[in-house]
């Protein structure tokens, strides 16, 4: 047989390699989209979780200013009281922040009529 014999055996060894990888199942489109959606839903859901568990991470002070610019409240105790309702603390609107608060609900208020 000589080394003909083994060449092909070589060469058909590669090929069923070839076949085997191209059979693949991220080879197929469906597949791979599908496998990229689920390893996005997964990563959107832990960034969700982690945002949700961590809403101080954003801080209250920033929240606060936030609504006070939407309009949404027209004093610094209803401000506070949803502040906690939405899960943040308002500890940290104390002392000159609340001051600086106060005023700017005030400016938003001003401008608003």
């Amino acid at each position: 047989m000589g080394s003909a014999g083994m060449n092909r055996s070589d060469d058909d060894m590669m090929e069923a390699q070839e076949h085997e990888e191209s059979r693949s199942l991220l080879s197929d489109p469906t597949v791979a989209l599908l496998a990229a959606g689920a390893i996005g839903f997964a990563v959107g859901a832990v960034i969700w979780r982690y945002r949700k568990s961590n809403t101080s991470s954003y801080g209250s002070f920033e929240r606060a200013f936030d609504m006070a610019r939407s309009g949404a409240t027209d004093t610094v105790q209803k401000l506070r009281r949803r502040l906690q309702d939405e899960g943040y603390s308002p500890a940290q609107l104390e002392g000159a922040a609340k001051k600086h608060l106060g005023r700017f609900i005030d400016a938003v208020q001003r401008r608003a009529y």
